[in-house]
């Protein structure tokens, strides 16, 4: 028998979203599961809801746990040693892709064995010789909870491989659950060599996921005063990272306060630069956001040859090598001090 259906198992806030993107992207090859009996028998979006104790689970494809947190590893553990379901078959639904017909997807350099129009273990369908190590460390081994944009990992390997094996000092704002310090750590660490990384966070919570190599400062990263603290707790760093709470005085705040921070062959990064267009993070086109603040750096990378007093040599005309965008990413490179670029011709 093909298998073709997927269930959804957990039709509560969870599964019910989940549900309506499924349904939103045409797939409909759907079987939902419940344990709470007062939801057995009834429908949602036209599904009728089943008990988990009637079906045949041999008969399905894949099994898309859709709970929060609290819930989720008892579902799993029914699941494997009540109903005998394979754990190749099992995923929790923020570690699989709904995919459209209608869109093509941004994958990085990953190749992904997947088809339109089904719900996909996203971990099980990326080809694993087409992964850098960056990938890998976020698909098959343990770590603490991140999220990431798939394409990102392209950009990091891109311009971060340069420093593995060398000594380094990264500072990443925004720690969230912590996994992302510890892909740094496991990226950049060998037996030879030091590697120091800082997070920034205003949870107080992320105190805790300190560990070896990695030390957390609590506060806002719009509070001038506090980032000020932090760079006279840190010499220098290496790789500066933004992925902290993205509103435009966020990002403007942390780069006029941190650039110095960064060594003249280091790099500062801005991710999630799409919010530049979202109102809720205080963007919109043209607007006063941190988009259009990084094109005027362009512009201070071009002061030198200005014939106008609207347009003159500052900091970042003199530290600027190269601004490199990318979707959601911009990667700004530092150098020693430059005033005048020289033209031979020979």
């Amino acid at each position: 028998m093909k298998k073709t259906k997927t269930i959804i198992y957990g039709i509560g806030k969870y599964g019910k979203q989940y549900i309506d993107f499924c349904i939103l992207y045409g797939v409909t090859e759907l079987e939902l599961v419940d344990s709470n009996p007062h939801l057995c028998g009834k429908e949602y979006r036209g599904f009728k809801i089943c008990s988990p104790d009637e079906l045949i689970w041999e008969n399905y494809r894949l099994v898309v746990i859709a709970v929060g947190d609290k819930d989720r590893q008892d579902i799993y553990n029914r699941l494997t040693e009540i109903y005998n379901v394979s754990k190749r078959r099992i995923a929790y639904y923020n570690e699989t892709v709904i995919l459209s017909e209608k869109d093509i997807y941004n994958w990085g350099n990953m190749i992904f064995d997947g088809k339109a129009r089904e719900i996909v273990a996203v971990k099980e369908m990326i080809r694993q010789d087409s992964m850098n190590d960056l990938e890998k460390f976020f698909f098959k081994e343990k770590h603490l909870t991140m999220t990431k944009w798939m394409h990102y990992f392209e950009a990091y390997d891109r311009f971060f491989s340069r420093y593995r094996g060398k000594d380094i000092t990264i500072l990443e704002i925004g720690v969230f659950k912590g996994g992302s310090l510890q892909m740094w750590k496991n990226y950049f660490k060998n037996s030879n060599n030091k590697v120091k990384i800082y997070g920034i966070d205003i949870n107080p919570d992320c105190k805790k996921l300190e560990e070896e190599d990695i030390q957390i400062f609590i506060g806002s990263q719009e509070d001038r005063e506090f980032l000020q603290m932090v760079k006279s707790e840190i010499d220098t760093v290496d790789i500066l990272i933004d992925d902290g709470g993205h509103t435009m005085n966020q990002q403007m705040v942390s780069f006029e306060e941190l650039f110095d921070l960064v060594d003249d062959n280091g790099i500062y990064l801005c991710e999630d630069l799409h919010t530049s267009y979202m109102s809720k993070y205080g963007g919109e086109l043209g607007g006063a956001t941190f988009m259009e603040y990084t094109k005027g750096l362009i512009d201070s990378l071009h002061a030198q040859y200005s014939e106008t007093d609207k347009l003159s040599r500052n900091k970042y005309s003199e530290k600027i090598k190269f601004i490199t965008y990318c979707d959601s990413m911009v990667f700004i490179e530092k150098r020693s001090k430059i005033t005048k670029s020289l033209e031979l011709i020979i």
